[in-house]
């Protein structure tokens, strides 16, 4: 059996780089990085979740991080070499 979906139409959210607006987020379910949405936002996709899964592991080390700690990280991931 064939997994080509092709046949059905794709929509935008099926697009690789396609951030769903804010106002269709609301019934998402929240995250440690949403307060610090526009910290990660020069920050590439992969580097954002990477960033954020050590958000999420922290958050639950009980770590809880200022604006000025996050925004440290992601000079240092900015600093890093490109991938």
């Amino acid at each position: 059996m064939s997994s080509d979906l092709s046949y059905f139409p794709r929509t935008t959210a099926d697009q690789p780089h396609h951030q769903p607006p804010a106002q269709t987020r609301a019934g998402a379910t929240p995250n440690i990085a949403d307060r610090f949405a526009d910290l990660l936002a020069p920050l590439s996709a992969r580097r954002r979740r990477g960033l954020i899964a050590r958000l999420s592991v922290g958050y639950y080390e009980g770590w809880r991080p200022s604006r000025a700690e996050v925004a440290e990280l992601v000079a240092q991931e900015l600093r890093r070499s490109p991938q």
